[in-house]
C-alpha cells in the first residue's frame, strides 16, 4: 500500500491572516487579496529585512491615502 502524503489545504479564513503565509504569497508573487491595513505595515518591515525592496515599497504605497 502506498502512503498518501498530505495534501496542501487552501487557508481558511484564521490562517489567511498569518503574517508567515501572507508574506510567502507575496514572494511567489500572488497573494495580494491577503493584505490588509492592519498587516501591511508588518509585511512591509519583513520584506525590507528579507531584501524585497520592491515589494516593500509596493505594501507602502498600498498603504498611501489616494
Amino acid at each position: 500500500m502506498t502512503a498518501s502524503l498530505p495534501q496542501t489545504q487552501p487557508p481558511t479564513s484564521a490562517s489567511s491572516t498569518d503574517i508567515d503565509y501572507v508574506y510567502q504569497q507575496l514572494v511567489k508573487g500572488v497573494g495580494r487579496e491577503l493584505v490588509t491595513d492592519a498587516n501591511a505595515e508588518e509585511l512591509a518591515t519583513r520584506a525590507d529585512k528579507d531584501g524585497h525592496s520592491i515589494l516593500a515599497t509596493e505594501l507602502r504605497e498600498w498603504q498611501a491615502p489616494c
